[in-house]
């Protein structure tokens, strides 16, 4: 690395006004923000605005932002078309919410389920965590079975039986073949960890042996078709995974919250790959950057929350107030109706090949041991050369220097969260690329080879 080369000293003169926000925040805020994902050492950079492909924060550093809220805004901050469906819907409708049902909820859930192979009924929530909480409820009501299936690794939100073996140390995560169950989080109770399985990622064998051992006792198996927005099952393993869960009689539910509209077409993962889930849960994008979230399938699945032809001692309860939100709900639809003209997936992912792929010419060029991975509009850089598949491959990678390079990086005017994937929208340019790619060029060179 470059004599006089820290990354980390840069960032902390560059924003200066983001560390006094800090310190007074965290006398309010554990930690000074309202969730753990948004944190970072030494401290995030405070927001102070957005638009388009732009970020701003209290120092009125000027970033290009591939951070994007962790990927909801798919068409960038402030989309024209979606701030006036939001005024639109304040106009004509006003109110904020009513309360009894409205349209948009019917004419959403419509589209959603015309857009995804296993929807056939949609209910929405309000937010992803929601959506996969509430179908492996479903789920379990519907099979009158308690324990789950899921994969090491994979993320589902934050509450206790999809927070099990999300980031387990090595020491304690048990054969690659057969994970434990392992807490990652203070708070987990033992019953919690003794009802779900955790399977390993892309190893077909050893998935599908755990899976018949326990067929007795699981209700669901619930899984990100592409972990982490970047590490793509093998197609292969996929079909298999729904092949021994249609034998077993194992509701298979797709986590798509990430990947539902960032694959590189309309339908998400299980469209791509070709596979069709009983269930699936969509987040994020649905919601044209409000709180939104919904959880689809089967017919005679969804029907187990159905007040209208059960008793209430024999459905499955679903509630939220703010359940379709007509705000939220307009701004969504507002963003599919520019996901699905014509030239909208062609252009993001002609933009996001033109850096993924400037970053692995720059790597090759350079002599870097890294790679940027993952499918779609969205992927993540990894200091290693090794392939990766599931999450023990990613723990090899090296996370120094990753860190040093999110730093130069952000020192510079590129926003993304460290260690985190990189996220590509409608309103990123070619010029945007090209700066991201310059800075990551000289970012490299002073970290050396």
């Amino acid at each position: 690395m470059c004599a006089g080369f820290n990354p980390i000293a840069e960032y902390e003169a560059r924003t200066k006004k983001s560390r006094q926000w800090f310190h007074e925040a965290s006398d309010h805020l554990p930690g000074g923000v309202t969730g753990n994902v948004k944190f970072y050492k030494p401290y995030p950079i405070c927001a102070a605005r957005a638009k388009g492909s732009h970020l701003w924060d209290l120092d009125g550093n000027d970033y290009i932002d591939y951070m994007l809220c962790f990927g909801p805004l798919i068409l960038g901050h402030g989309h024209p078309r979606v701030i006036k469906a939001i005024q639109d819907q304040l106009e004509r409708d006003g109110t904020t919410i009513f309360g009894p049902p409205h349209e948009l909820e019917t004419k959403m859930a419509e589209r959603l389920n015309r857009i995804f192979p296993c929807a056939e009924r949609t209910r929405f929530t309000n937010s992803g965590l929601e959506a996969t909480l509430h179908a492996l409820r479903v789920a379990r009501g519907y099979k009158r079975k308690n324990r789950i299936a899921k994969f090491e690794g994979h993320y589902h939100g934050c509450y206790d039986e999809v927070l099990v073996s999300l980031t387990p140390s090595e020491e304690i995560a048990g054969p690659e073949v057969a994970p434990q169950s392992v807490s990652c989080s203070l708070g987990t109770s033992d019953y919690t960890l003794q009802s779900v399985q955790v399977l390993p990622f892309n190893d077909v064998e050893s998935s599908v042996r755990l899976l018949k051992a326990h067929k007795n006792d699981l209700a669901a198996l619930i899984m990100e078709p592409v972990q982490r927005g970047f590490v793509a099952a093998d197609p292969e393993f996929l079909k298999a995974i729904r092949e021994v869960t249609d034998d077993l009689d194992i509701i298979l539910i797709f986590d798509e919250v990430m990947s539902g509209f960032r694959m590189d077409r309309l339908g998400g993962a299980q469209t791509m790959f070709g596979v069709t889930p009983d269930m699936m849960c969509l987040g994020k994008i649905i919601g044209g950057g409000f709180p939104c979230g919904a959880f689809l399938g089967r017919k005679d699945i969804m029907d187990v929350v159905n007040p209208a032809t059960r008793a209430k001692d024999q459905r499955v309860f679903h509630g939220g107030t703010f359940n379709g939100h007509p705000t939220v709900l307009a701004a969504g639809m507002a963003t599919l109706d520019v996901l699905e003209e014509p030239e909208t997936y062609p252009y993001l992912n002609r933009i996001t090949a033109k850096l993924q792929d400037g970053l692995n010419d720059l790597f090759e060029r350079l002599g870097v041991v890294a790679q940027a991975i993952g499918p779609g509009s969205t992927f993540n850089i990894v200091f290693g050369d090794q392939k990766i598949c599931d999450y023990r491959d990613a723990l090899l990678c090296d996370e120094k220097k990753r860190q040093i390079f999110d730093f130069g990086m952000l020192a510079r005017g590129i926003h993304y969260h460290p260690d985190k994937p990189l996220y590509t929208s409608t309103a990123h340019t070619d010029e945007d690329i090209d700066q991201a790619l310059k800075t990551a060029e000289e970012v490299l060179k002073l970290m050396g080879s």
